[in-house]
Formats: structure tokens, C-alpha cells, sequence
């Protein structure tokens, strides 16, 4: 028998997120990547949900059905008192949260600014730092901003970043092929303006903090559990790992040998096992 689904919104600092739940039981937060959305963790969570867990998976700010952040200024840690707020109001104040790529650097931030309210983090496929240590904040969100530029650019970028978006997402799923039906349903939504802003917005504020965030990742206290793919083409597994050993000693550590980024989508069975073990 099936998990059942549901699929809901909650406002949090005037902000509306959409998320998906199924099952009952000791709750568990899904972050997904970036592009990304609740849907990659689908499989994954039905079958985490039938060992009786709740699982919790959203749209992140910006992505998808998901309002983006208003911000009377830029700030890259606001977000966490959003998740923080979350994490009050639909897990009883504390729970495990698994960050897949880029999520797994929210779920740090969550657990460095807020330990209080992670009982464990389990990253699949972690993106902690950039494989391009020089790589520097894109110029086009602030461009955006502008009237006119703004309009060129929505029209322009979408276009512009097809043949782009269809390598990164074969990146994604290498060494396994990208199925016809992922990228016909995902390009199209991946590659709208609000979406691509979403991300070069997330990226930016990653590479805002960078540095203070690998700074304090000694300071989590909280059990971590990494699930990588030895043949990653996103990031190199070797240097998301090195980084783990370095910053957080007692991490669990697990290498999948033929396995590449997109854990959650091509080896969901896997990462569903890795969750429940490092849950128990």
C-alpha cells in the first residue's frame, strides 16, 4: 500500500511555502538542490514514510510553488529564522533534516545558527563548496532589478540558458542517462526567469558566507551522515568530502561507487536506506 501525499502551503514571515508530507511518526525535514524541487524526494520519502516516519519536503524559498524572500536588505542567514519558524510549527520544534547538493549548506546553516532544533543532519550528494574556489557572485539579480533591463532579461534569459540547463541536468543524473520524460518536464520550469534568479540568488548568498559557514561547521554538535557518488560531474564528491573530514570529524561517511549527483532521483532506494539507518 501506498504513503498518501498531501500537499499544502504555510505563511511564514509573509512568505508562503509549499511543501509535501506523508506518513506519521518522528519527523524529518527534505531540502532539495538547487534547481530543485519537493518532487525530487518523492520515492525517496514514500518509502521512508512506510518505516513510520513523517516526512516533510518543500519547495525552498524562491523554487517552484514556493514564494521568493522579500528582504528590506540582503541578508544571507534570514532565511534560517524562516526555516527556524517552520521547524516550530509543523515538527514540534526539532527534527532530522536531509539536504540533498546545495540543501545540504541550508541544513548546516540551520544547524549552526539553530542546533536547538536539529536532532541530525544527513546530506545526499553534499554541495558545501564550489570545485571553483575563485568563482565569484553573478551580477544578474541586481541587474534584474531594473525596469528595462529587468523585462530584456526575463525575455532573454529563459532562452539563453536551455542548452545550459540540459547539460547540467545530464550532469545530474550521470553515470546513468537523463530520461526524456525529466527533461521534458523539468527544462521548461527549471529554465523560467523566476527560477533561474532563484538560483543564481541562492548561489550568490552561498558565496557570500562561504567562509563563515566552513568556519563553523566544527561547531555542530548534531550527528551528520554523508551519502556521496564516487562519479558526481555536479561537484566533485572528493572535494565535498574532504571538506566533511576536515570540518566535522565524527561524520558517518558512505560512497555509493557507481553512483553519480542525483542520489534522491536515480538512486532513491539507496538514499532511502541511508536516511533510515542514520535515523535510528
Amino acid at each position: 500500500m501506498s504513503i498518501l501525499e498531501q500537499t499544502s502551503a504555510i505563511e511564514i514571515n509573509n512568505t508562503r511555502i509549499s511543501y509535501s508530507a506523508s506518513g506519521k511518526g518522528e519527523k524529518i525535514l527534505f531540502l532539495h538542490g538547487n534547481p530543485g524541487s519537493r518532487k525530487d524526494f518523492t520515492t525517496v520519502c514514500e518509502k521512508v514514510a512506510e518505516k513510520g516516519f513523517k516526512c516533510l519536503f518543500l519547495d525552498r524559498p524562491g523554487h517552484m510553488n514556493s514564494e521568493e524572500i522579500i528582504y528590506d536588505e540582503p541578508d544571507a542567514w534570514y532565511e534560517i529564522e524562516l526555516y527556524s519558524r517552520l521547524i516550530d510549527r509543523l515538527a514540534d520544534g526539532k527534527t532530522w533534516i536531509v539536504g540533498y547538493s546545495l540543501g545540504c549548506f541550508t541544513a548546516a546553516k540551520i544547524a549552526i545558527k539553530h542546533p536547538e532544533k536539529v536532532k541530525g543532519l544527513i546530506f545526499l550528494a553534499p554541495y558545501l563548496i564550489p570545485d571553483n574556489k575563485k568563482e565569484k557572485p553573478s551580477s544578474i539579480p541586481g541587474l534584474a532589478k531594473g525596469a528595462i533591463l529587468g523585462t530584456l532579461l526575463g525575455v532573454m534569459l529563459p532562452a539563453l540558458s536551455q542548452s545550459k540547463m540540459e547539460k547540467h541536468l545530464e550532469k545530474v543524473y550521470a553515470p546513468d542517462r537523463l530520461p526524456d520524460t525529466y527533461l521534458e518536464t523539468w527544462l521548461p520550469r527549471y529554465t523560467r526567469f523566476e527560477s533561474l534568479l532563484a538560483m543564481m540568488n541562492d548561489k550568490n548568498m552561498m558565496l557570500e558566507i562561504l567562509e563563515e559557514v566552513h568556519d563553523k561547521l566544527g561547531e555542530i554538535k548534531c550527528p551528520v551522515s554523508v551519502l556521496a557518488g564516487k562519479e558526481d560531474k555536479v561537484c566533485s564528491s572528493e572535494n565535498q568530502l574532504e571538506l566533511v573530514k576536515e570540518k566535522i570529524k565524527d561524520a558517518k561517511i558512505k560512497i555509493l561507487q557507481d553512483a553519480g549527483h542525483g542520489l534522491p532521483l536515480v538512486r532513491p532506494s539507496e538514499s532511502a536506506d541511508f536516511i533510515l539507518e542514520s535515523v535510528k
